[in-house]
């Protein structure tokens, strides 16, 4: 059934201190999962969901997304002039997905993760709803499921004011996390409040906000009349979520895929290594490579 949600937000407007040196010169967003930018797989997961446009909330200073996601007609020529015609076609297809809008986002503009979404509001006002994602972190299906189809099917089977995804994490790692308390009704969870990092032992539920959400135009009234976070003085969309929740009904869609965040080295490593291990050939050679690593450790400790 075709979805009425067709346009999607997908933020990387961020510094990626956490990357530091490198981030320092290539955005965050921009770090492969093997030959491809992380936020290539989230573009992959929006259109595979009938996502025709994807709204790219871009600072003013970096455009490296935005030239990804268009023709590159000197790499084209080179390759005519190589005679290697047919590797354009790896990459043809990269900005022919969707068509693809950039808004920026200045530096002297509040910062914090609401903020992109208030920037898109003359775009999206009109919409009758619209995904926002972040662009450092994806759903993997190695199945090809889109995660963000079936966020739109929850949504549209139910008659909700928004969807929020969370993740289950156990009880230990709770307090680095937005946690949701739920209330569930005829099989469907409903976030009933967010509680920001709780204390050891308070979390009402083990579900962690991942910040991937459907939302209705109703958020910019809301954003518009947020107040910024004390301590940080940002405008956190975790807040947006919260207050929407206390109006409308926002269902909560728990992934079937594996969530593989991109946003720190650590994490990074897992997601290209989680990635690369459906590829038979480089699944075999990187376990080659563990075994030879740890039996040489081995060898040094002995």
């Amino acid at each position: 059934m075709p979805t009425m949600i067709k346009k999607a937000i997908i933020t990387t407007a961020g510094f990626g201190t956490r990357f530091l040196p490198i981030s320092k010169t290539i955005q965050k967003e921009m770090l492969p999962i093997l030959n491809r930018p992380v936020v290539d797989y989230v573009v992959e997961d929006l259109v595979k969901a009938g996502i025709e446009e994807i709204i790219f909330v871009i600072n003013e200073h970096n455009i490296q997304i935005k030239h990804y996601y268009s023709e590159n007609l000197r790499l084209k020529q080179y390759l005519e002039k190589m005679g290697k015609s047919n590797r354009y076609q790896e990459v043809v297809g990269v900005h022919q997905q969707a068509n693809f809008t950039f808004i920026k986002q200045p530096d002297d503009e509040q910062y914090g993760t609401a903020v992109p979404v208030k920037l898109c509001e003359e775009l999206l006002k009109n919409e009758e709803a619209f995904l926002v994602f972040m662009g450092d972190d994806f759903i993997y299906s190695n199945n090809g499921d889109s995660e963000a189809a079936k966020m739109v099917e929850l949504f549209e089977n139910n008659q909700v004011g928004g969807i929020a995804t969370f993740i289950e994490k156990p009880d230990e790692e709770l307090h680095l996390y937005g946690i949701a308390g739920i209330e569930e009704k005829n099989g469907v969870k409903y976030l009933q409040k967010l509680v920001e990092k709780p204390a050891s032992g308070t979390a009402p539920s083990n579900l962690a906000n991942i910040s991937k959400y459907i939302f209705t135009p109703e958020v910019f009234e809301i954003i518009r009349n947020q107040e910024v976070d004390p301590k940080s003085g940002e405008l956190y969309i975790t807040d947006t979520v919260g207050e929407l929740a206390k109006r409308s009904k926002v269902a909560i869609h728990i992934p079937e895929g594996e969530y593989l965040d991109g946003g720190n080295v650590k994490n990074w490593l897992k997601a290209n290594l989680t990635v690369a291990w459906d590829d038979p050939k480089l699944k075999e050679e990187l376990t080659n490579f563990i075994q030879n690593s740890l039996s040489d450790c081995k060898k040094n400790f002995t």
